[in-house]
């Protein structure tokens, strides 16, 4: 049954390895071009995966400066004194979580809800492993000269308590942790939030994943990473979901967020819609190991199609989770064609981590940007990499290169460690 209320998606912004502006994130997502590179922020000597979409020296200083224009003097002021002190994932959710509100037309005092109508949904955890491994260093090397608030900069709630002190948002806010699968789950929240009529606004948001070396030597260890020889040297062609050659996922940095309201509040005060969260839905496999279970992903994807009130055939484009291993990808398409049925081999699919690589907790969210933009402007991106497509691949998944289109409903999918699973539905509106 459809919801009553409906959710509309006001306001977008993103930081990853393709770009921290949505036309730039955009072209580059249909150029083909690769954000993965070999690591210079973290000491890789000792781990077998040296690659990733490494945006550990991004400049959140001068992406601030770069607001001082659109922002209101006081706040921004504020912010600079803010930043002295916050870690690389507050800064970058944060960042996002401003620039998608100026989106929205929210700095406009005239169309501002109240506080207290307003929530805020970070989604991931564990978001400060870097910064975390150098206080305990520190510590064991000399105890005074830790961080002083590490005790606050290090908590994963920090970051939903930044943005609300920022955005002066007094409603819900905390955050939501499923591994890979974060940025639905927050916002399946936010999402809900609007639905029950608690609150009018909800800002949903994640931050990098500032993961160390230990991170990276831990997933290499569980062969989930890309560490064949031949690819530490070509790291653009290491990412490759649905090739024959695929060996695992290549992490990155990644940082996102959406302003999601009520859409007859947005119609109201004409603000720019970009979409409609037509459903979001979660479930898991009942089994911590990260192996995908293609009926708990295939049940899942009928389940949000049933909660938006739609029928299969509605549904006219996957934007895959695929991360490149060998295993989740084809359980993945499995997974479509057991929900999608007939409509799964008329459609296309497409796999942004072959150009991202995978941007962790904030890929649903980061990952849907790309979506809607490419919805917005009738053109999919291909899946790079793809020399031979894997013998199992029987879908469309932009395989030939970038791909004319009319869809306007997609599904976007997200699996998390943990087997822990969420699906979101999104549609233009006319």
């Amino acid at each position: 049954m459809a919801q009553q209320r409906r959710v509309v998606i006001t306001g977008m912004a993103t930081i990853n390895p393709l770009g921290d502006d949505l036309d730039v994130y955009y072209n580059n997502l249909i150029a083909g071009k690769s954000g993965v590179k070999r690591w210079t922020t973290l000491d890789t000597s000792n781990v077998d995966c040296k690659i990733g979409g490494d945006l550990g020296d991004y400049d959140c200083a001068a992406a601030l400066e770069a607001l001082r224009a659109t922002l209101d003097p006081d706040l921004h002021k504020r912010l600079r004194k803010l930043f002295r002190t916050m870690t690389l994932p507050n800064k970058t959710a944060t960042l996002c979580a401003i620039k998608a509100w100026r989106d929205a037309g929210l700095f406009d005092t005239s169309v501002r809800p109240a506080d207290d109508r307003i929530s805020v949904m970070v989604g991931g955890h564990n978001f400060n492993s870097r910064y975390v491994l150098e206080q305990n260093l520190q510590f064991l090397k000399e105890p005074a000269f830790i961080d002083p608030l590490y005790g606050i900069e290090a908590l994963d709630p920090n970051i939903p308590g930044t943005i609300c002190e920022v955005l002066g948002a007094r409603g819900p806010a905390y955050n939501l942790g499923a591994a890979c699968a974060s940025g639905n789950i927050a916002l399946r929240d936010g999402f809900r939030d609007i639905v029950t009529g608690e609150c009018e606004v909800s800002v949903v948001a994640g931050g990098f994943w500032d993961m160390n070396e230990p991170d990276l030597n831990a997933m290499g260890t569980l062969s989930a990473l890309v560490i064949d020889p031949y690819f530490q040297d070509h790291p653009e062609e290491a990412s490759r979901p649905f090739d024959h050659k695929r060996c695992g996922f290549v992490p990155s940095h990644g940082a996102a967020a959406l302003v999601i309201e009520d859409y007859e509040r947005a119609k109201k005060r004409g603000a720019p819609i970009w979409a409609e969260v037509l459903a979001v839905a979660a479930n898991s496999n009942a089994n911590h190991l990260p192996a995908p279970v293609s009926e708990a992903m295939g049940s899942l994807m009928k389940r949000v199609i049933e909660l938006a009130g739609i029928a299969p055939s509605e549904v006219e484009y996957v934007n895959c989770h695929a991360t490149g291993t060998p295993l989740g990808d084809i359980k993945e398409l499995d997974a479509i064609k057991y929900a999608l049925g007939e409509q799964a081999f008329k459609i296309k699919l497409n796999a942004p981590k072959s150009m991202l690589g995978h941007t962790c907790w904030s890929a649903p969210l980061v990952e849907m940007i790309g979506g809607i933009l490419q919805m917005k402007h009738g053109r999919l991106h291909a899946t790079t990499n793809i020399e031979q497509l894997a013998p199992e691949v029987d879908l469309d998944v932009c395989a030939a290169g970038p791909q004319a289109t009319t869809a306007r409903t997609m599904l976007k999918n997200s699996f998390g460690f943990g087997g822990l699973n969420c699906c979101s539905l999104i549609r233009l509106v006319d």
